[in-house]
């Protein structure tokens, strides 16, 4: 044996004699000094043994630090555990309240410097809301700000993403169940999910391409609920599938949701902007006036967005 194996077994055998006689310091100390808080002397023991020396020695060091560091007692006087809601009177900024523009009048006219301290504090804010605003300001000269404005943006198209697509996964596995639960859950997902993506992409954030890919989702949901449950079709439903069609450039399928909601809601106003909007677009003008005739006929009271979109085919 070299005196290294030696030394190592000296070492070996002292450690262990440390780590006993700890462990009958610790028991002594509960027996007759009825010290109760000996719960980690089994891991700090496993420690020392674990690892000669260098254990013994880092648990000694603990030890010390608590002792020299952590010895006063933590005094609860100061803490307050009242549940009661304490409103702070603050001064209102009335400087920073007072300079608020539109952004999208802002982004044309305001200095980088104001530009950044603007997207700055609408981003703070709810970034949903203020979505199509912040659009606006993806187009600006300023690289910076509109570096502030594409990453708001960014989290709010992920989480569009995530859920319509976990939404549809789910839908998928609702309709494999075939059980009258996994059915009914699969209309009321449908349903959730046809609200959840009309009251985002009425922002119009989206490409191109991820309109009509987003679209024909829709399309596939509401489809859906006019098959299996044609009564929870509202009218708000009916208008954001023929909308969002419309939106993609597909005439045929936006032309289908609005007869659709022509046939099942004659007496909602959107029964008739809906197929105004489409002739419209698709420039069919003894279409649109069949229906502006229609609208008048039936006495249904016409808001400032119909009467402007009959001004601007007019």
């Amino acid at each position: 044996m070299t005196a290294g194996e030696r030394g190592f077994l000296v070492l070996l055998v002292i450690n262990l004699i440390l780590v006993v006689l700890y462990l009958l310091f610790c028991l002594l100390l509960k027996i007759f000094w009825k010290r109760e808080r000996v719960r980690s002397v089994l891991p700090k023991a496993a420690v020392m043994l674990l690892c000669p020396g260098v254990g013994f020695g880092f648990v000694t060091l603990g030890y010390l630090c608590h002792k020299l560091i952590f010895w006063r007692a933590v005094s609860l006087d100061d803490v307050v555990f009242s549940k009661e809601r304490v409103k702070p009177q603050m001064p209102a900024e009335e400087e920073r309240e007072s300079n608020v523009a539109p952004v999208e009048e802002a982004v044309s006219v305001a200095d980088k410097d104001s530009l950044r301290s603007m997207m700055m504090h609408v981003v703070q804010g709810d970034v949903k809301r203020s979505a199509a605003a912040i659009a606006a300001a993806l187009n600006s000269d300023d690289t910076e700000a509109s570096h502030y404005a594409a990453a708001a943006l960014q989290g709010v198209l992920n989480d569009f993403y995530s859920t319509v697509q976990e939404n549809i996964g789910q839908i998928a596995r609702r309709k494999e169940d075939g059980t009258r639960q996994g059915a009914e859950e699969r209309l009321r997902l449908a349903e959730e999910t046809v609200d959840f993506m009309a009251d985002f992409m009425k922002w119009k954030l989206l490409t191109d391409r991820e309109q009509k890919q987003y679209a024909g989702v829709m399309d596939e949901l509401c489809e859906l609920l006019f098959q299996d449950a044609r009564e929870r079709l509202t009218v708000e439903r009916f208008t954001a599938a023929a909308m969002q069609q419309l939106e993609a450039g597909d005439y045929e399928c936006c032309r289908k949701w609005c007869l659709r909601l022509y046939s099942r809601h004659p007496e909602a106003l959107e029964a008739y902007t809906c197929q105004l909007k489409l002739y419209l677009t698709a420039r069919e003008k003894e279409k649109f006036f069949r229906v502006l005739e229609e609208l008048r006929a039936s006495g249904i009271a016409v808001d400032q967005e119909t009467l402007e979109l009959i001004r601007v085919f007019m």
